[in-house]
C-alpha cells in the first residue's frame, strides 16, 4: 500500500516536474518567433525605403530626359552656319546658294580678307618666286588674285558713281600686272618674275589705298 502511494506520488512528481519543462520549451519558442517577425519587418522596411528612393530617382531622371533645351543659334547663323543648307535650296538665287551674297554682307570682313591677301602676296608669294617654286607661286598668285578681285568689287559697289570709275581703273591696273606676273611664272623666268612681283605689290598698295580707304 505504501509502495503504491509512493509510486503514485513519484509519478505525480514526474508529471508535475515534466509540466514546467514543456511550458519552458513553449515559452522559449515564443521569443524566437517574435525575433524572426521583427527581423522580417525591418527587412521589409529597408526594401520599402530603397524602393521609394529608386522611384524618386527614376522620376528625376525621366524629368531631365523630357526637359527641352532652348539654344540661341543666332550668332552661329550669322557666321554662315546655314550655308550648307542654303546651297541645297533650289528656290534661292544662285549667288545666295554659292555664299557670295553672304560674303559681301560684311564690309569689315571684306577689308580683313584684302589685308590677308596683301600679306600673303608680300610673304608667301615672294618666297615662292625667290626660291623658284613655280607651281606654288602660280597657285598662290591665282588664289589671292581671285580673292582680291571679288573683295575689291564689293568695296567698289559701295562707292558713288564718280568714285567708282577711278576705283575700277585702279583694280584693272592691278589685275593687268597680275596677268603679266602669271605669264613670267609659267615661263619660269626668275628675272622677270621678281621684277613683275614688285610691280604687282606696288599696284596692289595703290589700289587698296584708293578703294579700301
Amino acid at each position: 500500500m505504501n509502495a503504491v502511494v509512493m509510486q503514485n506520488a513519484s509519478s505525480q512528481r514526474v508529471a508535475l516536474a515534466g509540466t514546467p519543462v514543456r511550458s519552458a520549451a513553449v515559452r522559449a519558442a515564443v521569443p524566437r518567433r517574435c525575433t524572426v517577425a521583427v527581423q522580417a519587418s525591418a527587412e521589409e522596411s529597408r526594401r520599402g525605403v530603397l524602393a521609394g528612393f529608386l522611384g524618386v530617382a527614376g522620376l528625376a531622371v525621366a524629368g531631365s530626359a523630357n526637359a527641352i533645351d532652348i539654344l540661341d543659334e543666332r550668332k552661329v547663323r550669322e557666321k554662315g552656319f546655314d550655308l550648307i543648307y542654303e546651297a541645297r535650296e533650289l528656290d534661292l538665287p544662285q549667288a545666295v546658294r554659292d555664299g557670295l551674297v553672304q560674303a559681301r554682307s560684311s564690309i569689315p570682313d571684306t577689308k580683313a580678307r584684302i589685308k590677308e591677301s596683301e600679306k600673303r602676296i608680300d610673304t608667301s608669294l615672294d618666297n615662292f618666286v625667290k626660291k623658284q617654286y613655280w607651281t606654288n607661286a602660280r597657285e598662290e598668285l591665282r588664289l589671292q588674285a581671285g580673292t582680291l578681285r571679288f573683295d575689291l568689287n564689293t568695296l567698289i559697289a559701295q562707292k558713288d558713281k564718280p568714285s567708282r570709275k577711278a576705283a575700277e581703273a585702279l583694280k584693272k591696273d592691278f589685275l593687268l600686272k597680275v596677268d603679266e606676273l602669271d605669264y613670267a611664272i609659267r615661263k619660269k623666268d626668275p628675272t622677270k618674275a621678281n621684277i613683275l612681283l614688285a610691280d604687282v605689290q606696288k599696284s596692289l598698295d595703290t589700289a587698296i589705298a584708293g578703294i579700301a580707304a
